[in-house]
C-alpha cells in the first residue's frame, strides 16, 4: 500500500523520471564513447571485394587446337599442358630449315677450299700489321714518358735555380757558408744536365716512332694488296668477324623453327584456375589472342574501400578480420599490404594543363574512399574474384 502511494505521489514520479532520464543519457554517452573507440582502433567497411592476379592465356603461334587438356574452372599446376596447337606445319618448317642449313654448310666448305691460299696471305699480312701496330703502341709511350720526365726535371731544375738565387745574395752577408752555395750550384748544374739528357732521349724516341710508323704504312699497303686478292672469295663465302654470315642465318632459321614448334604446346605459367573457357577442339587460335583466363590462386586479396578519414588508423602490415558474404559465419585472417594513393577525382581535374573547378557549391562534402589491399592469410576454395566481403582492420601492426 505504501509503494502504491509513493508511485501515486507526483513528486516521487518526477524523481524517478529524472533518474531514468539521467540513466538513459549516461548509457547513450557510454555507447557513443565505445563506438568512437571502435571507430578509431577497428576501421570497418562492407565495400570490399575479393581479388586475385590473373593473366590471359594466348598462344604465340597460329593454328588449330588439336588437343584440349583442361576444362572450365579446372585447377592446374605450374607447367601443366593446357592445349596443343597442330604441330605438323611447324615440323615441316623445321625440317626445311635443317635441310637448308646442311646445304649452306656444303656450299661454304667448297668456297673455303678455293680461298685457302688467299686467306693464308691475308693472315700473314695481318700478323705483320698487328706486330707493327703493337710496336707503334709501345713506342708511342716513349715520348709520353719522356715528356713526364722532362716536366719532372724542369721542376727540379727550377727549384734548384730558385734555391741558388735565394742563397747567393746571402753569402756576402755571411748568412750562409760557401759550401752551401757551392752545393746549390752543383745541384743546379746536375739538374740542368739531366734535363738536357731527357730532352735528347725524347728527340730520339720521336725519331724512332716516325720510322716505326713509316714501316707500319708499308705493312698496311701489303695487307691491302692481300685483301684485294681475297675480296672476291670472302664475298662468296660470307665470312664476317670470325663467323660465317650465311651459316649463321641458316642456323637462326633452324632456331626460329624450333621455337615455333615448341610454342605449339601451351603450358600453365603458374598454379591457378582456368576460367572463361569457351572453346573446343578444332578452334583456330591466333597468336596474341586470349583463349581463356588463368587466375593465380596462390595469393588472394581483399580490396576494401575505406573513407579517407579512416586511413590514418590503418598502418601497413596491420592484421585484418575478413568475412565473405557467401560465408558470413566463417572468419578469415588477413594482412594489410598497401594503401591506395590515387583515385579519380569527380571534379578539379586538369583540362589542357588547367584545373577545372565546377561552378557549384556542395553543402555536404562526402569523404572520398581509397582502396586498401589486404592479403588473405588463410584462403579456402570459397574465394572467387569479385565476391563481396567485409573487412575490419585491427589498427595495429602484427607482432606489436
Amino acid at each position: 500500500m505504501a509503494e502504491k502511494q509513493a508511485i501515486a505521489d507526483p513528486a516521487a514520479r518526477r524523481v524517478i523520471g529524472r533518474v531514468l532520464g539521467v540513466g538513459i543519457i549516461a548509457a547513450a554517452a557510454i555507447m557513443v564513447v565505445v563506438a568512437l573507440i571502435q571507430w578509431e582502433i577497428r576501421p570497418q567497411t562492407d565495400d570490399a571485394t575479393v581479388r586475385a592476379n590473373f593473366v590471359g592465356i594466348a598462344p604465340q603461334v597460329n593454328g588449330h587446337i588439336v588437343e584440349l587438356y583442361v576444362h572450365d574452372n579446372q585447377l592446374v599446376k605450374e607447367g601443366d599442358l593446357l592445349f596443343l596447337i597442330d604441330p605438323r606445319p611447324y615440323k615441316i618448317a623445321l625440317e626445311r630449315a635443317r635441310a637448308a642449313l646442311a646445304l649452306t654448310h656444303k656450299e661454304v666448305d667448297g668456297l673455303k677450299n678455293s680461298a685457302v691460299t688467299a686467306v693464308a696471305g691475308v693472315s700473314k699480312a695481318e700478323a705483320q700489321l698487328n706486330a707493327s701496330a703493337a710496336d707503334i703502341t709501345r713506342r708511342e709511350m716513349d715520348p709520353v714518358v719522356a715528356d713526364a720526365e722532362i716536366a719532372r726535371l724542369e721542376a727540379q731544375f727550377q727549384h734548384a735555380d730558385e734555391h741558388l738565387k735565394r742563397i747567393e745574395p746571402l753569402l756576402p752577408l755571411q748568412f750562409v757558408t760557401t759550401d752551401k752555395v757551392e752545393e746549390a750550384r752543383t745541384q743546379r748544374a746536375s739538374a740542368f744536365a739531366a734535363l738536357n739528357e731527357a730532352r735528347a732521349r725524347k728527340n730520339a724516341a720521336v725519331a724512332t716512332l716516325a720510322a716505326t710508323r713509316a714501316q707500319h704504312t708499308a705493312t698496311e699497303a701489303a695487307l691491302r694488296q692481300a685483301r684485294s686478292q681475297r675480296a672476291s672469295a670472302d664475298d662468296a663465302i660470307g665470312q664476317y668477324e670470325g663467323s660465317n654470315a650465311r651459316i649463321a642465318a641458316a642456323e637462326a632459321a633452324v632456331h626460329s623453327a624450333e621455337l615455333d614448334l615448341s610454342y605449339c604446346e601451351i603450358r600453365a605459367p603458374f598454379t591457378g584456375l582456368v576460367v572463361n573457357m569457351n572453346i573446343s577442339n578444332g578452334a583456330f587460335a591466333r597468336a596474341g589472342a586470349e583463349v581463356f583466363t588463368l587466375v593465380d590462386t596462390r595469393t588472394w586479396y581483399v580490396v576494401a574501400n575505406f573513407r579517407e578519414t579512416q586511413l590514418r588508423h590503418i598502418p601497413a602490415n596491420a592484421a585484418a578480420d575478413l568475412y565473405l558474404q557467401s560465408q558470413p559465419s566463417k572468419h578469415f585472417r588477413g594482412t594489410v599490404v598497401g594503401l591506395g594513393w590515387a583515385v579519380l577525382p569527380e571534379n578539379g581535374t586538369s583540362v589542357n594543363g588547367l584545373p577545372r573547378v565546377e561552378r557549384s557549391l556542395d553543402w555536404i562534402r562526402l569523404a572520398a574512399r581509397f582502396p586498401v589491399r589486404i592479403r588473405v592469410d588463410n584462403p579456402d576454395d570459397s574465394f572467387r574474384i569479385g565476391a563481396s566481403a567485409v573487412a575490419t582492420v585491427q589498427g595495429s601492426r602484427k607482432g606489436s
